[in-house]
Parts: structure tokens; C-alpha cells; sequence
């Protein structure tokens, strides 16, 4: 399959109205990291050790499991069951392979919620988030497949998709504090967010 059919399917699933708008903590929010897991599985991407933050008694796993918990509004914060979903593409160089760099995207957006919509005046209506951030995570997923068809890179590359950007950054903060890989292993980061949009045809 092409990589631009398999970019349209992924953008086409994540924004679909069947996943409402993706707000963390909501079932729409759960399909989506259930079908990035299954997108690293066919990519044949190593799981994450230690995943669901309980170290290396953990099996391990695409799922990170974590709450989020929005800043505090109307002194009522509200814990939001979610998950990072994140895999490994190992690296061939020996001396090179425990270093990593990280390519990512956030691939939650904002379900039914008003609270940063554009259109405030719609109410309920889902709003699907095909450029924010569904291109990205499309394209996070599309670099993996170029990246894990030998021969592999010389560093190993850790795959991520964020949950809880919305309400604050609060996925990448949770990577950050519960890495599954030590941080002073990561080399770099290249963020992907609303990549969706042509200008001047490009």
C-alpha cells in the first residue's frame, strides 16, 4: 500500500466521527490508542518495557497508561484515565543504539468540548481534529514505516503518540517524568503538530 493511501486512512480513522473528536479521557480517546497500537504492531515495532509505570515487573507494551489531570477550573480538577502509546525501533550500530531520538505527536484533540474551539458557537458538535493533531499522528506513523524498513537507522528511535495536549501538555509531561528509557539516552525530539495544511501547494 502507498504511503499516501496509508496517511489518508489513518487521518480518515482519527477524524472520523466515530471517534469523537478524540478528548482524553473518553472512549473516542481509547479507540484512538487502541488503533496506534495495532498501527505499531503491523509495523513490527518493539514494546516499551516496563509500561504501565509499575518498572520492570510490567510486560511489556505500545499502552502507557496514566491520569491526567486538567489545571484546576472552578477549584474542581477532573482526573482523565488515558494513555500514551509509544514503541521502539531498534538501532543497528552497536556503539550508537542505546542513544535514542524520539519522533512524536499529540493525537488527542478537543471531542465536544468549546473550552479552545474555533467555532465556540457549535455547541456540542465533535470536532474531529484532522489537522490537529490526526495529520500528525498520520505522519508520526508514516516516518516509522520508512524508519523501520531495513536497514534500520544507527540510533534507536522511540516512536511516541501523546494523549492530554490539550488540556496541557499533560501526555509529553507524563512521558518526560516516566520514560521508559532513560533521558539522558535521548538525543533528540522531533515534534509533529497540524502538519495538514497545504500552502503554496506544499
Amino acid at each position: 500500500v502507498a504511503d499516501t493511501a496509508l496517511v489518508r486512512q489513518d487521518v480518515v480513522y482519527l477524524a472520523s466521527d466515530a471517534l469523537e473528536g478524540r478528548r482524553t479521557g473518553t472512549p473516542g480517546n481509547d479507540s484512538a490508542a487502541a488503533y496506534l497500537s495495532r498501527r505499531y504492531a503491523a509495523l513490527k515495532l518493539a514494546p516499551v518495557p516496563g509500561a504501565g509505570g509499575c518498572g520492570a515487573g510490567c510486560a511489556a507494551s505500545y499502552i502507557l497508561p496514566f491520569t491526567a489531570y486538567e489545571p484546576v477550573r472552578n477549584d474542581h480538577p477532573r482526573a482523565l484515565p488515558t494513555q500514551n502509546v509509544a514503541g521502539i525501533i531498534r538501532g543497528s550500530d552497536p556503539a550508537l543504539r542505546g542513544e535514542y531520538v524520539v519522533i512524536g505527536a499529540h493525537f488527542d484533540h478537543l471531542g465536544r468540548s468549546t473550552e479552545g474551539a474555533l467555532d465556540p458557537d457549535a455547541g456540542n458538535a465533535i470536532r474531529n481534529g484532522a489537522d490537529d493533531n490526526a495529520s500528525g499522528s498520520a505522519a508520526v506513523l508514516a516516518l516509522a514505516r520508512r524508519l523501520a524498513a531495513a536497514p534500520p537507522p544507527k540510533r534507536s528511535i522511540l516512536v511516541a503518540h501523546f494523549s492530554g495536549e490539550e488540556e496541557g501538555l499533560l501526555g509529553s509531561e507524563y512521558f518526560v517524568a516516566h520514560s521508559p528509557i532513560p533521558l539522558r539516552q535521548i538525543d533528540a525530539m522531533v515534534n509533529f503538530d497540524m502538519v495538514g495544511r497545504l500552502r503554496d501547494d506544499k
